[in-house]
């Protein structure tokens, strides 16, 4: 029977309404129970794993964050039977909405425990219950589904000696066997592994999980990231215990970070982020090589350590790259998020995004701001500034340095299934010490991309409309109105091959041809580009679940 038709079958049969348990089966039995019953042919104990390392991968192709469930609650609907209240699916979802407005992570006659299954047995003198076949029982917003459960309504405990799958908004695990107790709210786990946010995969020897404190504590643990996964993960945190705060951070003790079985640091204690946008996580320190014909052969890392609590949103930034023609590249600082936008102060040096000359600028020091985006009501546009004051150094040049800029952009228009179309208008202004000059750029930009399966084009024009010069080669356009086009092909899973073009409108000469091989390198992202004109290599490798 599928699970659609078990869940209607179960709703339409008998139920049982303790108050603060709601048990709901399609067979019942009502039977004073000495010891909890244990239904023969429904349980057999399942011989204990090492979960460490490369038994705990189980759940590597089963991610529910990354697929849509394909079963809709909202389709069932229960009326009482015999006067006891059964709650459907819909009922039950109401229920949450109204739980999650006022959280009450007790069992209580306002907060239940609903257990569902295809055969039930339960005692009313003694409070104790059995379920087996196919077993959910749920609290608030937490499920265990299970073949097999004992427990008592009285006490608020249940016992699963086998096999569950628990699941959050934003955990999946699975675990050998498990207790919850509904007085604490604390769920115990033996042999557990899953997925937090579907980001981040973690197993270890045994853990629990506070819901009073949404905090998760795993012994003698790993942590990694969904593209690392493996039988050995590419790279991993061993701990001897993790403390995860589902959607906030994660805390580690004694803890090693590993390549694959080379561990690479060893830490007492490390708190990283669980918020998918951030970068302070210790993965950031695994070295990535880099090469570029005129920088040569290179290797850069970053690390980002938090200074209080993960909320206050401060922490101190360090990034380092060293070249072989270039040398030593160091970026560091402060780094503070704030619901406005982004904070830096730091030291650095930087290289030039917006010509080809490698050209780098000492900031000593540099502080910015970037705001995040603030969207215009009921609309997809959106606004947003920044600025950056510091004193700047490039060889004999050397001064203060202040600049602003203001911008309005749009989310993605979708054009058709396979069309978008990309737009930004901004202005900036420049004022430079050394010789008081000052620069505006009021700029605009627009590019359109589409693609079906293997096949992806291109093609954007950019016009910056600059008044003023600067004494530095760093910020000088090279191409002031570029129009950019190109294609890629994917020519197997993990290959693929573009070329992209850029010509100068302004001077109406081709600038750049681009040929360029891209590889799915498992965790990360690998291409190798030949830059025809300037007869130039370059090699970057890019993790896919975390940036520098």
């Amino acid at each position: 029977m599928n699970k659609t038709k078990r869940i209607f079958s179960i709703f339409a049969a008998a139920s049982l309404c303790t108050g603060m348990t709601t048990l709901v089966a399609a067979y019942t039995e009502n039977r004073a129970l000495e010891e909890p019953v244990n239904l023969p042919g429904i349980y057999t104990e399942k011989k204990s794993k090492s979960y460490f390392l490369s038994e705990t991968i189980d759940l590597q192709y089963d991610n529910p964050f990354l697929k849509k469930d394909t079963i809709d609650w909202k389709d069932f609907r229960v009326s009482s039977i015999k006067g006891v209240l059964v709650y459907s699916p819909t009922e039950y979802d109401e229920y949450v909405k109204q739980i999650e407005k006022k959280p009450t992570p007790h069992i209580t006659k306002e907060s239940p425990l609903y257990v569902m299954a295809d055969h039930m047995k339960y005692s009313n003198v003694s409070g104790d219950i059995s379920a087996s076949g196919d077993v959910d029982v749920k609290h608030v917003t937490d499920s265990f589904a299970t073949d097999y459960v004992y427990g008592n309504t009285i006490s608020k405990k249940i016992i699963i000696p086998g096999e569950v799958v628990y699941t959050t908004p934003t955990n999946h695990v699975k675990a050998d066997s498990a207790t919850y107790d509904g007085v604490t709210t604390i769920g115990h786990f033996e042999k557990m592994r899953g997925w937090e946010q579907g980001l981040y995969y973690f197993a270890g020897d045994s853990g629990d999980y506070n819901r009073n404190e949404n905090k998760m504590v795993i012994n003698h643990a790993y942590l990694t990231t969904k593209h690392a996964l493996a039988k050995v993960p590419d790279y991993r945190i061993e701990a001897e215990r993790i403390e995860i705060y589902p959607n906030d951070h994660y805390t580690a003790y004694d803890i090693g970070l590993y390549l694959k079985n080379t561990r690479v640091i060893s830490l007492s204690k490390y708190t990283g982020s669980l918020i998918q946008s951030d970068s302070i996580g210790l993965w950031t320190l695994i070295p990535t090589p880099v090469y570029d014909s005129d920088n040569g052969v290179g290797f850069k890392n970053s690390i980002n350590i938090p200074i209080g609590s993960i909320k206050s949103g401060l922490s101190f930034n360090s990034k380092f790259a060293y070249y072989s023609k270039s040398g030593f590249k160091p970026d560091i600082g402060f780094r503070w998020e704030t619901h406005p936008g982004t904070f830096r102060l730091h030291y650095v040096k930087e290289e030039s995004v917006v010509n080809d000359r490698h050209v780098w600028i000492k900031k000593s020091p540099s502080f910015s701001f970037d705001s995040r985006k603030f969207y215009i009501p009921k609309t997809k546009l959106y606004v947003g500034a920044g600025g950056e004051v510091g004193r700047w150094e490039e060889g004999h040049i050397t001064g203060a340095h202040k600049m602003w800029e203001v911008y309005l952009a749009h989310d993605p228009i979708e054009l058709g299934p396979h069309l978008h179309l990309n737009w930004r208008i901004g202005y900036i202004k420049d004022y430079y010490a050394y010789n008081h000059a000052i620069r505006s750029n009021a700029y605009y930009s627009i590019d359109l991309t589409g693609g079906i399966k293997w096949f992806t084009g291109w093609i954007g024009y950019t016009n910056n409309r600059l008044q003023g010069e600067t004494p530095y080669t760093f910020d000088t356009y090279d191409i002031k109105k570029p129009l950019t086009f190109g294609a890629k092909v994917q020519i197997t899973p993990r290959d693929a091959f573009s070329v992209a073009y850029t010509y100068g409108t302004s001077n109406h000469k081709l600038e750049h041809l681009d040929y360029t091989y891209y590889r799915d390198l498992h965790s990360f992202y690998g291409w190798i580009q030949y830059r025809q004109k300037e007869r130039a290599v370059r090699l970057y490798i890019q993790p896919k679940d975390f940036t520098f």
